[in-house]
């Protein structure tokens, strides 16, 4: 099973050639794709327009095979992971946050996140060994 960063549902949005190079590398493998909810949040929050968002919606439910939703397990799989990545300090940002909690619920559904934020996720990695492939070359 792949999940797709929410950066990588940003940089289809933006550039027509990724979209096909996504759409084609889809095609290519036998793996079922989910949808994060994870994602699904952070990609609501970017957008201003309700109507973008409700397209948005539509596009991800249509485009997945699966949802990985995070568990209870999961969220302390999340704050452990934070508190030994620095606590306080590793959490500025919301969306390395979000980032251990994706790669936590990835980890349990046996998922394999593809994303373009490779330097993030080798640190992830340190304390949750998720699977990740890199989205572009």
């Amino acid at each position: 099973m792949l999940v797709l960063d929410t950066n990588v549902y940003i940089d289809v949005m933006d550039n027509r050639a990724r979209a096909d190079a996504l759409a084609s590398r889809l095609q290519d493998v036998e793996d079922e794709v989910a949808v994060s909810s994870v994602v699904v949040s952070e990609l609501l929050i970017g957008l201003e327009e309700r109507r973008r968002a409700a397209d948005m919606m539509r596009l991800l439910v249509a485009a997945s095979d699966a949802l990985v939703t995070p568990n209870h397990e999961d969220w302390l799989v999340a704050g452990d992971a934070l508190r030994m990545l620095g606590g306080h300090a590793a959490t500025k940002r919301r969306s390395f946050s979000n980032d251990v909690l994706i790669a936590a619920s990835c980890l349990r559904a046996g998922a394999t996140l593809v994303t373009s934020n490779a330097a993030d996720f080798r640190r992830i990695r340190k304390v949750i060994p998720v699977e990740t492939t890199r989205a572009w070359g």
